[in-house]
């Protein structure tokens, strides 16, 4: 792979090139796609065109192989959201590359073609970085509209709308109208067909998202810092704790008004959803800027304001003070920098349980403001029906002050009361370990709490161990231990904590009663 040791503007454009054309030519896919990353370290501190033309190459590379699935998603992407033209026009041509035209292709196209109303331009794809010269020339309506007649009668539904752009001004050149008519007659074109799937995206991108498990909420990421748009300071508790949160990324200085401003304009829309369903004050959103250094608690206000975004204490706009490097990880933003500069962003949304972990990501195409909000909706059914969390998903904030972990220990007392309240003097380890941990799950993230819990199973078991020894019956010595080694699996995600709770108490009043009937023969036999 590339050697990037350390900004990728040290290496250089040409030397990237190359690279992409030796992973073509050696049929390295999943290594090209890897290059389209936002936050790959050859787009670090690299301006936005060179940006934009290292990933149009990667895209022309990706069609000389043919573009698969994964790949698709790239490529419709740019054709949504796209406005630079080198990258675009890429993109229309690398998608004539996929197996098979579909319907479902049309209103990407059709979105591309508006995009580039009046940023057409004259491109060449012999050579990267090669300027246009008549015998080469292409540009991206040309791209896009030669993909249309690609696509043929399955675009039909775009049809009316393609032909009000034929004389809109700015749209179509001179030179661009005999590729317009072909268009149109490929589209009008009567094949026979009547296919019922081919309005339908493959099967993996008919619903852009992917669930997630593997975000931690109680690491450095709990210690980061935001200030929101009225300038109150905050951490990521005292935000994402306690309900389900819907969360966007943007930036005020965004020029790509398909991605910051409209992703912003539709968070309104969810949050007017969620009034809607009476839901407002159950989940929570938030906007975090990529850009904390710029983005001012006022211009955060002015710009949420303009697009419809309204502030109270569950839904606010922010900007990390301290820690965007963790949360640059916590979500695995695509984004990239040059200085303090956004070179490159995806469009992304996520869904955060109310323990602040990711479980849903929405990434690259535009997502639905109605499927977002079913999705948090179904988290946040989860969660109140959740009963008990499983240790993986149930945590709290790691300072015993905040009101979740005083929820969580208010609802351990009873825990704690059966432990320290044993029901004879050998059981004391035994009910500690087994109904401390068993009940103490939720307060299992407190610093003090894993080391009193495994010490108190490790005392219970020798405990058990030396009495069995000195009975002579090592049932209830076995089964102790095997509840320990179970109690202590359940906190790597095994769902063995109530066996584990079952067998430490049968082991415990096992070795008890062994001893209550053993001792008074050995006292009689020592008066003997």
């Amino acid at each position: 792979m590339l050697p990037v040791t350390g900004e990728g503007a040290e290496t250089s454009e040409a030397e990237v090139a190359a690279l992409v054309d030796s992973l073509a030519a050696s049929g390295r896919q999943a290594d090209l796609l890897d290059l389209l990353r936002e936050d790959h370290a050859i787009y670090d501190q690299r301006g936005g065109a060179a940006v934009s033309r290292m990933r149009g190459w990667v895209l022309l590379a990706l069609e000389r192989g043919g573009i698969t699935q994964d790949a698709l998603l790239f490529v419709l992407e740019e054709l949504e959201s796209g406005l630079d033209p080198y990258p675009v026009a890429a993109a229309a041509r690398a998608l004539r590359a996929y197996a098979a035209p579909s319907e479902a292709f049309a209103p990407f196209l059709l979105q591309a073609l508006t995009n580039m109303a009046g940023h057409d331009e004259l491109l060449s794809f012999e050579a990267y970085g090669e300027y246009a010269v008549d015998s080469s020339a292409t540009s991206p309506i040309r791209e896009i509209l030669i993909t249309l007649a690609w696509v043929g009668p399955a675009a039909k539904s775009v049809l009316a709308d393609l032909e009000a752009l034929r004389d809109q001004p700015g749209v179509l050149s001179r030179r661009l109208r005999p590729d317009f008519e072909r268009a149109v007659s490929a589209i009008c074109r009567l094949d026979g067909k009547d296919d019922d799937n081919c309005c339908k995206l493959p099967e993996g991108l008919r619903h852009v998202f992917s669930w997630r498990s593997d975000s931690d909420a109680s690491g450095s990421i709990a210690q980061t810092l935001f200030e929101d748009q009225t300038g109150a300071r905050l951490t990521f508790p005292d935000i994402f704790h306690g309900r389900p949160t819907i969360v966007v990324f943007f930036y005020t200085r965004c020029d790509n008004l398909l991605k910051c401003s409209l992703t912003v304009t539709k968070l309104g829309r969810v949050q007017a959803l969620l009034r809607g369903r009476d839901l407002s004050g159950t989940i929570g959103t938030a906007a975090i800027t990529y850009d904390p250094g710029f983005d001012s608690p006022e211009r955060l206000r002015s710009f949420g304001g303009r697009r419809g975004f309204r502030f109270d204490s569950n839904h606010r706009m922010l900007r990390a003070v301290d820690g965007m490097d963790t949360l640059r990880h916590h979500f695995r933003l695509g984004v990239n920098f040059t200085g303090s500069l956004v070179n490159r962003h995806r469009i992304e949304a996520y869904v955060l349980n109310a323990q602040g972990r990711v479980v849903c990501s929405f990434e690259r195409l535009r997502w639905d403001e109605q499927e977002l909000v079913d999705r948090a909706v179904a988290v946040s059914n989860e969660h109140e029906s959740a009963a008990p969390m499983s240790p993986a998903s149930h945590m709290c904030a790691p300072t015993p002050d905040h009101p979740n972990c005083s929820a969580a220990l208010l609802r351990s007392l009873p825990s704690l009361a059966l432990a320290f309240l044993p029901k004879c003097p050998i059981c004391w380890a035994a009910y500690l370990s087994a109904f401390g941990l068993a009940g103490l799950e939720s307060v299992a993230r407190l610093p003090w709490i894993q080391p009193v819990l495994i010490g108190a199973i490790l005392i219970n078991v020798a405990s058990a161990w030396l009495r069995g020894r000195g009975t002579g019956r090592m049932a209830g010595a076995y089964l102790a231990g095997l509840g320990a080694l179970a109690i202590i699996g359940s906190r790597f995600g095994a769902p063995v904590a109530p066996l584990g709770l079952i067998l430490t108490l049968a082991g415990s009043v096992l070795t008890a009663l062994d001893r209550e009937l053993r001792l008074p023969r050995v006292r009689t036999v020592g008066k003997e």
